[in-house]
């Protein structure tokens, strides 16, 4: 059930953000440019990057535990 909601999180998070680029380049009379694709892909990619920190957070907290609970 948790990781049902993190997917369906990250869904909405990265749908909001490629409709906000889609909806900019709309507004400017853009085409699909070189420059809005590569904005298009980073919105998949960015909150991945935030996933990573709080992993990472979680992983140094776990092993500061650890070590202290062996000193």
């Amino acid at each position: 059930m948790f990781e049902a909601a993190i997917v369906l999180l990250y869904g909405l998070v990265t749908a909001a953000a490629i409709a906000v680029t889609m909806l900019e380049g709309w507004a400017n009379h853009d085409g699909l440019t070189l420059h809005r694709l590569a904005g298009l892909i980073a919105c998949l990619l960015w909150p991945l990057t935030l996933v990573l920190f709080v992993l990472h957070g979680c992983v140094v907290r776990l092993l500061t535990r650890l070590s202290r609970s062996a000193a």
